[in-house]
């Protein structure tokens, strides 16, 4: 994956959450904008903290390559509630 396939989905109006997956099996699960940085060589991942997975800031972040990036794919949608 190259950083320009990568903005497509990263920089996308409205954001639409995604999982982040890597070739050594990691994934990472983007629910906010501001949680990755498409740079030209790296992408810069932020990690909320363990207790607040849904948080808006990052807790420590991840530097990851781009021929380490597998796939960027939207994250599916949670089911809604029936009444």
């Amino acid at each position: 994956m190259t950083c320009e396939e990568a903005r497509q989905y990263l920089w996308r109006e409205p954001f639409q959450p995604v999982r982040i997956r890597l070739k050594d099996g990691r994934s990472f699960d983007i629910r906010h904008r501001g949680m990755t940085l498409a740079a030209e060589a790296v992408l810069i991942v932020g990690i909320p903290p363990k207790e607040d997975p849904n948080a808006w800031y990052s807790d420590r972040t991840v530097w990851v390559r781009w021929p380490e990036v597998d796939a960027i794919e939207p994250l599916p949608e949670p089911a809604m509630p029936t009444t």
